[in-house]
């Protein structure tokens, strides 16, 4: 299985956070200080085009979280993905929407997936030490995973206010 959609972002929000009512989308700017406070806490370069989609989860007017949709390269062409965080940012998860590639789409497998979930900050999500890698898909286990590290780091800004 490659080349092909899995999912819209809004499908993913209601498995990511299955409990929230409501998404909200947030316009968040991201300056030079905070690429770089997301470079820096996640160790992984951010890409010129870095701008993801956010959206504020809530529950009753309350806010449970975010769900941000994000893409990466693989080896040639685009992973489109959406992560879940909740409100005091762990991870609940992340889903693959698209994948392009000819190889590689076994990131789609619950099993590597699940190993973001409960992962609080981008030190937590290490490729090859926290997160394993798939024979066979190894950039795209390698760039999602990067990926993933710079979500966490932004959503830290978030749960900080900033």
């Amino acid at each position: 299985m490659f080349a092909a959609v899995f999912m819209e972002a809004e499908q993913a929000q209601k498995l990511l956070l299955p409990n929230a009512d409501a998404f909200q989308a947030l316009a968040l700017t991201l300056d030079e200080a905070k690429l770089s406070a997301i470079a820096k806490a996640s160790d992984a370069r951010v890409p010129k085009n870095f701008s993801p989609k956010i959206w504020r989860a809530m529950q009753t007017d309350k806010p449970v979280g975010w769900v941000i949709a994000d893409r990466v390269i693989g080896k040639y062409d685009l992973i489109d993905y959406a992560a879940g965080f909740d409100a005091q940012g762990a991870s609940l998860g992340m889903e693959v929407l698209a994948y392009r590639e000819s190889h590689g789409s076994e990131i789609k497998q619950t099993a590597w997936r699940k190993q973001f979930i409960g992962k609080k900050g981008p030190d937590t999500m290490r490729f090859a030490d926290d997160i394993r890698n798939i024979s066979g898909a190894t950039l795209s286990c390698q760039h999602v995973t990067e990926g993933m590290q710079r979500l966490s780091a932004l959503v830290s800004l978030l749960v900080a206010g900033k």
